[in-house]
């Protein structure tokens, strides 16, 4: 358990001006992704972009003053608040492109679901301060479990893909600090790979049966559900690695079973949606994230034009104002999901990879931590916190490149939004909070 605090250490001064000069990037680029917008829905963006900058700066700063024992007794009630605050967005949310994400509190509108990454990395850190985890034991996932579940299935429901795939990404690492083996993890997941492997097969064929190019008609994707035996290579592979883990590093048997029968179930249950219940339309703009060019008009409009974005930038770019992808609002949201486009085009290859080795030494640092640092609710959150950066981070860059399928995930520092800028201000400050517990950081 947290105890109290006598010698508070150093500040790490290097931490919070990595994040301060990937802030004030943030502000420029957002700026230039919204100056030619003189009127409309992208108007006084940049102004609002500043102030949350500044509030985030003192949000940092107002957590690291902050006794580092009341995050710990605070922890239940910001994660009974963000809970109550999802329940009130599938109330009386308030909708847009689809999904009810917002909220209307005093005129302001917030998105709960990014604070409830907060609460629940808070309530994770708490228990596992005194609890470990195993599947060895499966009583000790039953608290997790729950914690983890109740806001992602309120989050689900908005729905908001991106977050409920944060909430998993962030609790998986934090599940390994707290004892579970990676070999255990791997059961965890396996079902969600097995869904995935033995579905890919059937969206890759459409692309190899000379789909590429051609219209996307019915037929054209009824061709793609009969692949015979050759289909199932790729998952049986994975199942047989599985089984074969399953024997070396021995588990209950009983959950051995379950293991086995849950990624069978998956992996048939995948099988019968893509070919029986998803329309044609959802097949195509599922294998547009493949191959965007399948779709040029439609699902694969935003990943063709933020790469042609990135790419038009060369190594050295067109210049800062100069993009014309971005000054002729050719890609979509190119103050928010696609602000690294904004960056590829005008300051190049050089600028990417500027920005991205800040990310580097930004995590990198937050790891460090780690070593210095023996308190165990701390370790914990400085693992959520860095896990969930990564993969805002990773995810973004990859979705901008067309690695990955779109998904509406912001880009920390760098995109708009005042809900996430918030988020990405309390990651800082509970890391420089934590930081502060180290001994002989350097």
């Amino acid at each position: 358990m947290l105890q109290k605090e006598k010698n508070r250490k150093s500040f790490d001064m290097l931490f919070f001006a990595t994040a301060v000069v990937l802030w004030i990037l943030g502000n420029f680029l957002v700026y230039s992704a919204t100056i030619t917008q003189t009127s409309g829905p992208l108007q006084g963006i940049f102004q609002s972009q500043i102030i949350w900058t500044v509030m985030g700066i003192v949000i940092v700063l107002i957590m690291v003053s902050i006794p580092l024992e009341w995050y710990y007794k605070a922890a239940p009630f910001f994660y009974a608040i963000t809970v109550i605050l999802l329940i009130a967005v599938l109330a009386k949310g308030v909708s847009a492109k689809g999904a009810g994400r917002w909220l209307l509190l005093g005129g302001v509108k917030i998105q709960p679901s990014e604070f409830a990454k907060i609460g629940l990395l808070l309530m994770l850190a708490r228990y596992f301060t005194k609890n470990e985890i195993s599947l060895q034991n499966p009583i000790s996932l039953v608290v997790p479990a729950l914690l983890i579940l109740l806001p992602f299935g309120l989050v689900v429901r908005q729905p908001d893909l991106s977050t409920t795939l944060a909430l998993f990404s962030m609790s998986l690492p934090i599940f390994y600090w707290a004892g579970m083996p990676l070999v255990e993890i791997l059961y965890l997941i396996s079902p969600a790979l097995s869904a995935v492997l033995s579905v890919l097969p059937l969206i890759v064929a459409f692309v190899l049966n000379g789909a590429i190019g051609a219209s996307m008609t019915a037929s054209t994707v009824q061709q793609s559900s009969h692949l015979g035996v050759a289909g199932a290579i790729p998952w049986a592979v994975f199942f047989a690695v599985l089984c074969f883990l399953l024997y070396i590093f021995r588990i209950p048997r009983y959950l051995t079973i379950a293991v086995i029968a849950l990624n069978l179930a998956s992996a048939s249950a995948a099988t019968l949606i893509w070919e029986n219940a998803l329309d044609e339309y959802q097949k195509i703009r599922i294998i547009s994230f493949i191959n965007p060019q399948l779709d040029p008009k439609g699902s694969g409009y935003q990943v063709i034009q933020s790469i042609v974005a990135i790419g038009s930038g060369k190594l050295t770019g067109k210049g800062y104002l100069k993009g014309t992808q971005v000054n002729l609002a050719y890609l979509p949201e190119q103050h928010t999901d696609f602000i690294f486009s904004v960056l590829g085009e005008q300051f190049g290859f050089f600028g990417c990879v500027f920005v991205i080795l800040l990310f580097f030494l930004l995590i990198a640092r937050t790891l460090f931590m780690i070593r210095f640092i023996r308190d165990r609710f701390l370790n914990i959150i400085i693992v959520g916190a860095a896990s969930l950066l990564v993969y805002h981070i990773v995810v973004n860059i990859a979705m901008g490149i067309g690695l990955m399928p779109v998904t509406g995930l912001p880009l920390p520092f760098l995109s708009y939004g005042g809900s996430f800028m918030f988020t990405v201000s309390m990651l800082v400050g509970l890391t420089l909070s934590a930081s502060g517990r180290a001994e002989n950081i350097t």
